[in-house]
């Protein structure tokens, strides 16, 4: 064979190296991270966030874990994000007797085996009408 033959099969060997090398990266063990629209909402308002991957997509159908405004430690609770990765958390719960712990927080994706967990450490606070 000549010398141009063999450089093009070593090419398209380090093609597919690559393109195996890109599409195992892109499905498996990919990072994440949430999104929060808002830092304070006013009581039985809405608000929303997002659960995405590293390359900006939103990862669909996944269970998020938060706390709700609550009375000593406050209310754990889930929602599944959608077809989109997006989530709506309506009607936001105000308690008068909750004081500083009006808010809702601690939002947490614990991951499966294509995504890594993650949290968002901020909180949505939530005022009074």
């Amino acid at each position: 064979m000549e010398r141009k033959s063999y450089y093009l099969i070593i090419l398209l060997i380090a093609f597919v190296i690559c393109i195996g090398v890109f599409l195992y990266q892109f499905n498996n063990d990919v990072p994440t991270f949430i999104m929060v629209n808002e830092t304070e909402v006013v009581e039985n308002a809405s608000f929303s966030g997002m659960l995405s991957d590293a390359y900006g997509y939103g990862v669909p159908n996944q269970t998020i874990v938060f706390h709700k405004p609550g009375y000593e430690f406050g209310t754990i609770v889930t929602i599944v994000t959608d077809d989109a990765g997006k989530f709506t958390i309506e009607n936001a719960e105000y308690l008068p007797d909750a004081a500083k712990d009006n808010y809702y927080g601690d939002f947490t994706f614990a991951g499966n085996g294509k995504y890594q967990g993650c949290t968002y450490e901020g909180n949505v606070t939530v005022i009074p009408k």
